[in-house]
């Protein structure tokens, strides 16, 4: 829950921009966290706020007019997410891979 979002936010930091951070509602200690741990670092103003709470939360969050949206999780959820989105075209990242998904090839060795 920690490596996960790290890219996005990441990026949305070096590019400028500050970050609303909506952890899984699962892990919502790991938002808290990561949001405390850029504010302890000193910033002018902050760069991370992390908002909680379950789907309710982030369908607000899609409808808040925030410049984009990235999304991780289900393909299920990131589907509502784009609907979402759609409806105020605010652009969005999907990364909706759902529970670690595995393609293998015809050749694959599947006994090795």
């Amino acid at each position: 829950p920690v490596f996960t979002p790290m890219g996005t936010l990441s990026y949305a930091m070096a590019a400028g921009n500050a970050v609303v951070f909506k952890p899984s509602e699962l892990t919502p200690g790991v938002g808290v966290w990561l949001a405390e741990v850029w504010d302890s670092l000193g910033a002018s103003q902050p760069l991370i706020q992390t908002i909680t709470g379950d789907g309710s939360t982030g369908n607000a969050l899609c409808r808040a007019d925030v410049d984009k949206l990235a999304f991780t999780g289900s393909a299920a959820t990131g589907r509502k997410v784009m609907a979402a989105c759609a409806e105020t075209l605010t652009p969005v990242v999907i990364e909706g891979g759902g529970k670690d998904a595995l393609l293998v090839d015809k050749d694959a060795n599947l006994d090795a």
